[in-house]
């Protein structure tokens, strides 16, 4: 699915995309439709995408819509 150029680069190992971060299919697919499928829009909205960009891979419970910087995130690890 990841060559779809609409989809999220890291869609094969993303937590969120593959079905382990939500307990609701619902959510997740809102999720997906929003920042995964949404191409660069979406990827240049997903804290997930953004942090990986800077070098840095995200822990489990960081959402791609986390209310926090980047720049917060980070120095939190």
């Amino acid at each position: 699915m990841s060559e779809n150029k609409d989809y999220c680069p890291k869609t094969e190992t993303c937590p969120l995309f593959q079905g382990e971060m939500l307990a609701s299919k619902k959510a997740q697919e809102i999720y997906m439709r929003i920042y995964c499928t949404a191409g660069e829009k979406g990827r240049n909205r997903c804290k997930r995408f953004m942090l990986v960009k800077e070098g840095y891979k995200p822990a489990p419970d960081i959402m791609p819509n986390d209310d926090r910087t980047v720049e917060q995130i980070i120095k939190d690890l």
